[in-house]
């Protein structure tokens, strides 16, 4: 097995593990004995069990830029239009895929997981941030954005997501105790505000910048709370969501 294969397997047998059993009850020897790996192979690929949850989020990251950037690149109009698609893209994938990502809720909203939630954070915005700089440098180019820097305006926009530790395990509380409705507006007032502040960061209007649906939200919630999905509701049709935001 080449050695990219082999990393992907233990990533594979451990994304598994932490799916059936959770996050805290797996151990590397788990990890080895699925994979049907020495200890020695694991240690050529990994350090140390964190990583692997690295490994799996940027995996995932990466899964979700790319049907993300499907939506966008079918998404006629100016470079807006294309950033809101795309950001619409990323939602409405991770929402279609909760199932696959429970166990990520462990250490999202978990107190004291502050470390492992910084580590989650830093690998996903080493995927998002270079994609995110692309197309606010294409838009500064057309007209559409005005900013001085694209990279850096990328890395503060990226980084507002380091703050929403506790607004996930605000929003998850109410929506394991049974208010769905009200853990999906705790979590949609956050995004609305981080719109506002995306809108200042690129020199347009407020309420331009839309970060998806609420009802996307609502199905994030109900699959990190094992709720049926029949009580969350199916998400928006395609484009849907963009035009009620802006109503």
């Amino acid at each position: 097995m080449a050695p990219g294969d082999r990393r992907e397997a233990i990533l594979d047998a451990a994304q598994a593990l932490f799916m059936s059993n959770g996050w805290e009850q797996v151990t590397i020897a788990d990890v080895l004995e699925a994979a049907d790996i020495s200890r020695g192979g694991f240690y050529h690929h990994f350090s140390a069990k964190e990583d692997l949850l690295t490994g799996i989020v940027t995996r995932t990251t990466a899964q979700a830029l790319a049907a993300a950037e499907d939506i966008r690149s079918q998404t006629s109009g100016d470079a807006l239009a294309r950033l809101n698609a795309f950001l619409c893209g990323s939602v409405r994938w991770k929402a279609d895929n909760i199932h696959e990502m429970r166990y990520f809720s462990e250490v999202l909203t978990r107190p004291g997981n502050d470390m492992l939630y910084r580590r989650i954070f830093d690998a996903t915005a080493a995927e998002v941030i270079p994609v995110l700089k692309r197309m606010i440098s294409d838009g500064a180019s057309e007209g559409t954005f005005n900013v001085s820097d694209a990279g850096l305006t990328a890395e503060i926009i990226v980084g507002l997501g380091q703050g929403r530790q506790h607004v996930l395990s605000e929003a998850m509380t109410l929506a394991l105790k049974g208010n769905l409705d009200q853990g999906t507006d705790v979590l949609t007032a956050r995004m609305q505000a981080e719109g506002a502040v995306c809108d200042r960061l690129l020199g347009l209007p407020g309420g331009s910048v839309l970060l998806s649906d609420p009802r996307d939200y609502r199905r994030m919630l109900a699959g990190l709370a094992s709720i049926d999905d029949a009580a969350a509701g199916g998400p928006a049709p395609a484009n849907e969501s963009l035009k009620q935001e802006r109503t």
